[in-house]
């Protein structure tokens, strides 16, 4: 029996040059060139910058073979009653620079693939929104939540 921990799909261009995910059903071929894309986790951060170009910021940790982070916000975001949460992809999947970066890696032999954990991304809070729920303002809001809960 094989467990599936995670789930590949390739970056491919379509004839109108957007891009599609296809989900990986082939094993990898030995010896074929390949970039992974992991996705890791989702953080939550009370005061975090939007990240311009998202093809700039994945070449880069390429590159430099280095993890590296996306700044986005969440969109279309849908809840359910068992405490799971679903939204898009939390990057703009029709970025220029991020076309240009596939179209390259692609013509220098790579394929491209996004890596995504099958049990969903874990969501977390961010180092700036920790220490914002551990000052006088966040445990004020904390308060106020629960003193609502209570009421209800």
């Amino acid at each position: 029996m094989c467990l599936t921990l995670f789930t590949l799909f390739w970056y491919t261009l379509d004839m109108k040059q957007e891009l599609q995910l296809t989900e990986v059903t082939k094993p990898i071929k030995k010896g074929e060139k390949i970039i992974i894309l992991e996705l890791t986790d989702i953080q939550l951060h009370s005061n975090a910058r939007i990240s311009k170009s998202t093809g700039d910021v994945i070449d880069r940790s390429i590159k430099n073979n280095k993890p590296g982070r996306i700044f986005s916000p969440l969109k279309n975001q849908t809840s359910s009653t068992d405490n799971k949460m679903t939204f898009e992809i939390p990057f703009n999947m029709q970025d220029p620079s991020l076309h240009k970066m596939i179209a390259d890696y692609q013509k220098q032999g790579y394929r491209v693939m996004i890596k995504k954990p099958t049990s969903g991304l874990p969501i977390l809070l961010g180092k700036d929104a920790q220490e914002f729920m551990e000052s006088k303002n966040g445990k004020r809001i904390l308060r106020g939540i629960a003193k609502r809960k209570d009421k209800e």
